[in-house]
């Protein structure tokens, strides 16, 4: 809450969509580790969320580095799971609740613009 530039703002996998979370928003566990936690956020006001937070727990005990987040599917629990747990890549890809609903975004969001710049 206090070290983001804007506080509660979670960007997606391609670092262009984010979602603004509350600290008050419910939140289940799914693993944690040292340097990495990750959670199911769920909300009225949108569909649930897991998140992967990489955490400080030497310098800074609970100091939050970076945050992603990715639908809340039985799949990508699974993967941001065994991330966590330090497990290897097995293959398996993120999806989304509605598939290929971030590249029609992305591709609707090109077509009204001449460039996108993002740092």
């Amino acid at each position: 809450e206090e070290d983001c530039y804007c506080p509660g703002e979670i960007y997606d996998t391609t670092g262009f969509f984010y979602q603004v979370f509350s600290v008050d928003d419910e939140c289940a566990l799914i693993a944690r580790s040292d340097g990495k936690t990750a959670v199911v956020v769920t909300s009225d006001a949108i569909r649930p969320q897991a998140i992967i937070f990489w955490h400080d727990d030497d310098e800074k005990p609970g100091r939050i580095i970076d945050a992603q987040r990715v639908d809340a599917t039985e799949n990508n629990i699974g993967i941001l799971r065994s991330i966590v747990n330090g497990g290897k890549p097995d293959g398996r890809k993120l999806d989304e609740f509605e598939p290929g609903s971030t590249a029609k975004s992305l591709k609707e969001i090109a077509s009204i613009c001449d460039l996108v710049i993002r740092d």
